[in-house]
């Protein structure tokens, strides 16, 4: 069960480049599917918000264990890839993710955050 994850969020499409984003945001499907299939990610969800008052257009959650993702972020194709997203969408970010059992480790860390505020 996946532990870790990645969420790579993006704005709007970079004006001029609307239609190069929309071709990304295909491709960006085999990719991860690509990824899934050899093992490297456990899964993956990808997301398109419907058009809001915010600037989020829309985010990928990838999911795996806790060596899979630190692997994927070493990753020279997963830079590249993050790379093209950030060439034709604007406000890109990623962002470390626990998840699933992961949750675990989260709690631990915040409680014991707080055990040094008292």
């Amino acid at each position: 069960m996946a532990e870790a994850g990645l969420w790579v969020a993006w704005g709007v499409p970079t004006r001029g480049r609307e239609r190069t984003a929309l071709n990304l945001l295909v491709e960006t499907e085999d990719y991860l599917a690509g990824l899934r299939e050899r093992g490297k990610i456990e899964r993956f969800d990808r997301v398109v918000l419907k058009p809001q008052t915010i600037e989020l257009g829309g985010f990928v959650l990838i999911q795996g264990s806790v060596e899979q993702i630190d692997e994927l972020r070493r990753d020279e194709e997963f830079q590249v890839w993050l790379n093209r997203v950030q060439l034709v969408a604007d406000q890109v970010g990623v962002v470390d993710a626990w998840l699933g059992d992961g949750v675990a480790e989260a709690v631990e860390l915040y409680e014991k955050a707080l055990e040094r505020l008292d």
